[in-house]
């Protein structure tokens, strides 16, 4: 369900933020949504939820990006979440007629550029319903393994 930017009160299905008042029309458009997948101990399997769930909050709130911090193993020196993330980035805007593009300013954080017509289309596709995010089978099942196997 989507979220009111400016309160973060579930908004539904309405014109409007019952809460604060904010009109859904001016929520997403032209900002960017941010979510963090690296900074809080999330595994794969979590991140990769919130990767695809913070997608379908980008193209329900019509913002005009999705921003991923995934981190690049700073603290650790070698990152697990990041290059899957990045690489079920491409994934999805490659599938969804959207744009990758690495950060220019962070090696750990990357971005999909929603397209002005992706709503409708997105909206129905299966990575976007919400039985996918409680089921225990990923909801990009090989996608991975697909993208390793293009590089060799």
């Amino acid at each position: 369900m989507a979220e009111c930017i400016q309160c973060s009160f579930p908004m539904g299905d309405a014109s409007q933020c019952p809460k604060c008042g904010t009109p859904r029309e001016v929520q997403g458009r032209g900002a960017i949504h941010e979510i963090d997948v690296a900074h809080h101990g999330e595994t794969w399997d979590q991140a990769e939820q919130f990767i695809i769930l913070g997608l379908r909050t980008a193209i329900e709130m019509r913002c005009k990006a999705l921003r991923v911090i995934h981190g690049y193993g700073a603290s650790s020196g070698v990152s697990v979440i990041a290059p899957r993330a990045i690489s079920l980035m491409r994934h999805l805007a490659e599938t969804h007629d959207a744009r990758f593009a690495k950060d220019q300013s962070n090696p750990g954080v990357s971005l999909i550029w929603l397209n002005k017509g992706r709503s409708k289309k997105l909206a129905n596709e299966v990575y976007f319903k919400h039985e996918s995010l409680s089921s225990s089978k990923s909801p990009s099942e090989n996608w991975f393994d697909l993208a390793q196997q293009k590089k060799h």
